[in-house]
């Protein structure tokens, strides 16, 4: 059996193209393994995403107990004044902290009820023989005439066809750190510069926080055991996990996070969606609100069976990583008190 759509790779991304498609009748295969069990970071949802997830009809899942509103985050960066920024005054409303585990299995199971094929293997090889891709996956072969490829930065389907640019090489370590009982946290997000890069901590609804810390992956940083001592040696984020008493509970782990795309985006018989076609700094807090636009707008182009549309959106994705690379450099350089430091003078040299 030859299928008319195949959408590659879970996620955000992987689960709104299917549920897209699906809603629209196009029984789409969805070959993607189940999000992992645990904690899985890029927990902040812009307020930015809210329509999108009308348009799929999925905003009541954000009403989950595990998830909460972030009407406070705090900052040092440019100086070592903490400043606010509240939700009250941002007219399109507060972000979200999800609980992203959850958020991505609610929204695959929402995808399976509207009709999506779900195959839970992973994708070994991929070729195409005349208009037909063939999928080989650990013990069948699935065949599509057309591929949405949302296997993140990887994208292993769209690389074998696109260039792929990359800006920087930035890596996150994080961890989960939890408080007593007795202890009531107040519901923030921090982010704090520092000479080799910056921190960010987030109070999730269950009280635990993730502690993360982003540099370059080449440059000499601090093995992941001493993420704990490090983030002690902070001042912001320090004393908000001594005020609590959080203690770390979980191992640390790293993640690649650097801003990378794929130029263009589309190609025939495939299209990039989520991290696949454009993958940005987490400071930018884009990631969720892209993979809900461009597998939106990639599964509408492809319903609509029109080359204009589907041209649009890969515009779309080109100017939207042109837009962000201008405010990265913007964001980037208004911190200036470690030019001599590799990571901020990269950044400099960048702007």
């Amino acid at each position: 059996m030859t299928h008319d759509v195949a959408v590659l790779g879970g996620g955000i991304a992987g689960a709104t193209a299917a549920l897209r498609l699906a809603q629209a009748g196009a029984s789409p295969l969805w070959i993607s393994r189940n999000p992992r069990t645990g904690f899985k970071p890029g927990e902040h949802l812009s307020a930015a995403a809210l329509p999108l997830l009308k348009v799929l009809g999925s905003d009541a899942l954000l009403r989950a107990e595990v998830h909460r509103h972030a009407h406070s985050t705090y900052s040092a960066w440019g100086s070592a004044l903490l400043t606010e920024r509240n939700a009250i005054v941002q007219l399109e409303g507060p972000p979200t902290v999800l609980d992203r585990i959850s958020f991505e299995k609610a929204l695959s199971t929402q995808a399976i009820a509207a009709g999506a094929e779900r195959i839970e293997r992973d994708v070994v090889d991929v070729r195409i023989t005349g208009q037909t891709w063939e999928l080989k996956l650990e013990d069948t072969i699935q065949k599509a005439r057309f591929l949405f490829d949302a296997t993140g930065r990887k994208a292993i389907v769209a690389s074998k066809f696109a260039p792929r640019f990359q800006a920087d090489r930035l890596t996150c370590q994080f961890a989960i750190f939890k408080c007593p009982e007795k202890s009531t946290p107040r519901p923030v997000t921090l982010i704090e510069a520092e000479e080799r890069g910056w921190w960010y901590l987030s109070v999730l609804a269950d009280r635990r926080v993730v502690v993360n810390f982003y540099t370059d992956a080449d440059l000499h940083g601090f093995a992941n055991p001493k993420l704990d001592r490090n983030a002690r040696q902070s001042k912001t984020i320090s004393a908000f996990l001594s005020d609590y008493g959080y203690e770390i509970c979980s191992e640390v782990k790293r993640i690649a996070c650097n801003s990378t795309w794929l130029a263009p985006a589309i190609g025939p018989g495939w299209v990039a969606i989520g991290d696949a076609s454009a993958a940005f700094d987490p400071l930018s807090s884009h990631g969720i609100t892209t993979a809900l636009w461009s597998a939106i707008q990639a599964a509408d182009a492809f319903l609509a069976q029109d080359r204009q549309k589907m041209q649009a959106y890969a515009d779309g994705v080109a100017q939207g990583v042109q837009t962000y690379l201008d405010a990265r450099s913007r964001i980037y350089g208004q911190e200036q008190r470690w030019k001599n430091s590799p990571f901020w003078a990269r950044r400099a040299a960048v702007a």
